[in-house]
């Protein structure tokens, strides 16, 4: 064997370990480019809810959520920023429906699937009654603690 040949067989080595290392890399960059979100599994009855996400490598930052009404995403409702190294972010301000929620990277859709949240508000009945009752315990307190007191004032 040749010293060349000796030369070509250690090249072929170093040529086949710099594509395993390559190969690899790539598979570990293709594994960080998606992420997986999650949110209510259940209704919600208020207007915010918590999106929770894995940890997002640096390559997918800036990452946003878009909030749509239809599963095409045809409108996007809102498009919210992650700003900083975060594992779950609060969304608020949604009225009574169906929403889909995805997350892009550069206008590329990073996120595995959309998930789905049901808002469904509290009737409106219910919240004035709870109100009322509030009130009248509010008025019933001031009542005793100002009768209380001229009783006091008079005792003296």
């Amino acid at each position: 064997m040749t010293s060349f040949q000796v030369w070509l067989k250690g090249y072929n080595k170093t040529l086949f370990a710099l594509l395993c290392i390559l190969t690899s890399c790539s598979i570990a960059a293709q594994e960080q480019t998606t992420v997986r979100l999650s949110g209510p599994q259940t209704e919600v009855r208020a207007g915010y809810f918590v999106i929770e996400f894995e940890h997002v490598p640096a390559a997918l930052r800036p990452l946003y959520l878009q909030v749509s009404t239809s599963n095409s995403f045809d409108t996007i409702v809102q498009t919210v920023p992650v700003m900083g190294d975060f594992e779950q972010v609060t969304l608020t301000g949604f009225e009574s429906g169906h929403y889909f929620i995805r997350a892009t990277h550069e206008d590329t859709v990073v996120s595995e699937t959309a998930i789905n949240v049901t808002v469904s508000h509290y009737p409106v009945w219910q919240a004035l009654t709870l109100f009322c009752i509030g009130a009248l315990l509010f008025l019933l307190l001031l009542i005793t603690l100002i009768s209380g007191h001229k009783k006091a004032v008079n005792n003296d």
